[in-house]
């Protein structure tokens, strides 16, 4: 096995999938189920070269590490005056940032997309590919 059960639930969390022990292939309320593309990624596990494994191995490193990050800028939010919170809304932003860049990287690396039905694309967290994608005009 490449990749242990472990590094496929954490490879998920990233791309924005649920880990379920089951899939439901269903239309809810007119719309595919939103675990409809997580099978992509599940095939994708299993096709990978060797190579390839190690890639995306280094992808949901960086990926493990930056969330690290993010969770510990939380801890340097400081209060400048009493009732008043300073927050350093550059370093959040830029780790955000850089873990869309290595989740992208680890979609493309898997051949896949992240979950186009995920959540976080409302607070424009998610590099979502498809569905909610924004048309420039």
């Amino acid at each position: 096995m490449a990749f242990t059960p472990r590094e496929r639930a954490r490879i998920k969390h990233f791309l924005s999938y649920p880990d379920w022990v089951a899939l439901a292939q269903s239309i809810q309320l007119g719309y595919p189920a939103a675990s409809q593309p997580a099978f992509l990624v599940d095939d994708a596990f299993n096709r990978l070269t060797p190579d390839a494994v190690e890639s995306v191995k280094t992808d949901l490193a960086e990926c493990e590490c930056i969330e690290r990050q993010i969770s510990e800028s939380r801890s340097r939010f400081k209060a400048t005056r009493m009732g008043e919170l300073e927050l350093n809304h550059s370093e959040p932003k830029m780790l955000r940032h850089e873990l869309l860049w290595w989740t992208t990287r680890l979609a493309d690396d898997l051949g896949v997309v992240s979950d186009p039905y995920s959540q976080m694309i409302y607070t424009s967290l998610n590099n979502a590919g498809g569905l909610y994608a924004k048309v420039q005009g």
